[in-house]
């Protein structure tokens, strides 16, 4: 696995435009999906929805839930862990699992309540963020697996 992350980082250090749109997916991607979360919050309270108090408690459980389990377990993040160059630093620790991810898919699940299209654009969104996470060396595949399990459970409970 170390070696997967070397070639792969060793192949984005190397082309600068690719290395800047990746940092900057890592880092923009999440307010489009933070964004549109209050926006349909907001839109399903003053459409009086019943799907209002679900669209709540669903993202925050999973956000709880992930944020207390990442505690427990304290995963070293890839580049603490393994001989490669991050794109970028992040905190030490608590890399499993992803909460970028968690926070994104099951924001874009609940999208699909609301309407497909919006779901599917939620679901695009996540699925970038995931990767480009993966990409910047800062979380391992299966820190992005597992959130994306937490967050179709949950959404299923």
């Amino acid at each position: 696995m170390e070696r997967l992350y070397q070639l792969i980082l060793n192949y984005i250090h190397q082309h600068s435009l690719l290395e800047r749109n990746i940092i900057f997916l890592c880092h923009y991607l999440p307010y489009i999906t933070f964004g549109l979360y209050p926006c349909l919050l907001i839109y399903l309270f003053f459409i009086k929805s019943d799907l209002l108090l679900i669209t709540i408690i669903k993202p925050l459980s999973a956000f709880l839930f992930v944020t207390l389990f990442r505690k427990i377990i304290n995963r070293k993040r890839p580049y603490e862990t393994m001989q490669i160059n991050p794109l970028f630093k992040h905190k030490s620790g608590e890399s499993f699992p992803s909460r970028h991810t968690v926070s994104a898919f099951i924001i874009a699940l609940v999208c699909f309540y609301v309407n497909i299209y919006l779901g599917i654009f939620a679901l695009f969104i996540a699925i970038m963020i995931s990767i480009s996470r993966i990409l910047a060396g800062v979380h391992y595949i299966s820190d992005v697996i597992a959130s994306i399990v937490i967050a179709v459970i949950i959404y299923l409970i």
